[in-house]
């Protein structure tokens, strides 16, 4: 009897003492919920709360930074922005003119808000088709000139957030679309600090895009950044964004007519892949991407491969190496060449680095390879992400010769080539044929034309170099541009008459 009024004692206590620790451990979830969500929304209070029916508006001046098809590796193009920005929780309005660097000036305007993006592009006329993904991008796009529209979505979907702290900040993050976006809130001043998010490259792989905001000023009501600095490709390319003469106004500004049968369009589905090889001797072939609009030049050695040319990603790199197996299934491909920087020829490298094969290279082009194949590729990972190899290079000075029965000269003709810094041509002297990427325009129909600068590059090249050329053949374009890729030597004297 004792032993059993002892258990039922021992399990009343239990109870009782379990009845205080339920409450405590409640309450600590609930001040730790409450304590995740109070710097975002004091950094709300502080520099995101509009009065209700007003906009912010302000002027702004931005430098854009955008890589293309420059000179060399890395090197941007520059572009001036000015307008204006109306914003609040609800909608963010910009109005603005772009200006290049030969002082031509283009005009665009976008409208955003709740199920709807109106964007009318530089130069358009009419308003361009919306996709979803490209409506929610431009909720983060919108915090490039201000977080306010960005930080009410935080706000409001703070069930979705994942929270973390470091010595400085508070981070929140959520997933817009397919897209982590991470918003840092400074301890301190319980503003925004930097706002980052992650895509992919099909060149560059991971990338991550910040907004790193500085310079705060006071208005009457709230906090606004002065100053903004985007830093793209992983810091690579920065941009600049200054904010002047803020103030608040109704909510009454419209900048587009949304049309009546207003509606998202489906995304462009990708091209569908087209490749077909082409044997041009007993020993060089070429490999046509139509989708692409490229030609891979293939070369067999004694007893390996040479690939020159591989178009913008490393999956078409992939298909480019099948084939070469159908050519010669037992010989390795032991170079990779690419005639110069631009994603229509390296753009596929990846794949050959995960061959082991040594790519061939100039000094101006070493060190940008180097990060294209180092790049992480988490998000859509290639062969090099799951077995990663080490990059190999050689780098040509002048010139480079291979093979010994069958020759093939490269040469370094850079700058001459009037186009980039680190241009290579291919020259087989046996067949008085020399490959090139796309500095030779000479129209499949109607009468050839004058020359213009990288045609005369590449003819004064030819000279100097002494080559004899009775046949030229280029990469790019297979056809959409209507100008020959097999183009006899005399077309391109002509044009220079």
């Amino acid at each position: 009897m004792r032993n059993k009024y002892t258990t039922l004692n021992i399990k009343q206590k239990v109870r009782i003492y379990s009845i205080p620790f339920l409450i405590i451990s409640v309450l600590i979830v609930i001040m730790e919920s409450f304590s995740t969500t109070t710097p975002l929304k004091k950094c709300w209070e502080k520099q995101g709360k509009i009065i209700d029916k007003n906009l912010v508006t302000f002027y702004f001046n931005e430098e854009l930074n955008k890589l293309g098809h420059n000179f060399k590796p890395w090197e941007k193009t520059k572009y001036s922005i000015c307008g204006n920005i109306w914003v609040n929780q609800n909608r963010f309005l910009k109005n603005d003119t772009l200006t290049t660097k030969r002082k031509r000036t283009y005009y665009s305007k976008t409208e955003y808000y709740k199920n709807t993006l109106l964007y009318l592009d530089y130069g358009d006329k009419e308003l361009s088709p919306i996709t979803n993904e490209m409506y929610l991008k431009q909720l983060i796009k919108s915090a490039r000139y201000s977080p306010i529209y960005l930080l009410n979505y935080f706000v409001e979907n703070t069930n979705k957030l994942s929270v973390k702290t470091s010595p400085e900040s508070n981070i929140y993050s959520i997933t817009i679309g397919e897209i982590p976006v991470q918003l840092f809130i400074n301890k301190s001043t319980k503003l925004i600090d930097k706002i980052s998010y992650l895509t992919y490259d099909e060149l560059y792989g991971d990338v991550v895009t910040s907004y790193i905001y500085s310079s705060y000023k006071k208005s009457k009501t709230f906090n606004y950044p002065s100053k903004i600095e985007i830093k793209k490709i992983n810091g690579k390319v920065v941009d600049k964004v200054a904010i002047t003469n803020l103030k608040i106004i109704p909510d009454k500004v419209q900048l587009l007519e949304k049309p009546t049968n207003y509606k998202f369009v489906t995304s462009k589905a990708e091209k569908k892949t087209q490749i077909k090889t082409e044997k041009y001797n007993g020993f060089i072939h070429f490999i046509n991407l139509a989708h692409t609009e490229d030609k891979v030049m293939v070369v067999e050695f004694e007893d390996y491969m040479l690939v020159a040319e591989a178009p913008l990603n490393s999956k078409n790199g992939e298909l480019i190496i099948s084939e070469v197996k159908k050519i010669a299934p037992t010989k390795p491909i032991k170079y990779f060449v690419f005639g110069h920087h631009h994603p229509h020829y390296l753009g596929g490298v990846r794949a050959f680095v995960h061959k082991e094969a040594t790519v061939l290279c100039t000094t101006i082009s070493k060190e940008y390879v180097k990060y294209i194949a180092n790049a992480p590729h988490t998000i859509q990972p290639d062969s090099l992400h799951f077995e990663p190899k080490k990059l190999k290079t050689q780098t040509i000075q002048d010139s480079l010769v291979i093979g010994k029965k069958n020759k093939m000269n490269i040469y370094f003709i850079g700058s001459k080539s009037a186009h980039t810094k680190d241009f290579l041509i291919y020259y087989f002297p046996k067949e008085k044929l020399l490959f090139q990427d796309d500095l030779c325009w000479i129209p499949k129909k109607g009468p050839i034309t004058k020359a213009r600068a990288r045609q005369r590059g590449l003819y004064n090249s030819i000279k100097e170099l002494k080559l004899n050329v009775e046949t030229i053949i280029q990469s790019w374009p297979l056809e959409n541009h209507k100008v020959k890729t097999i183009i006899p030597f005399q077309d391109l004297e002509k044009s220079m008459q």
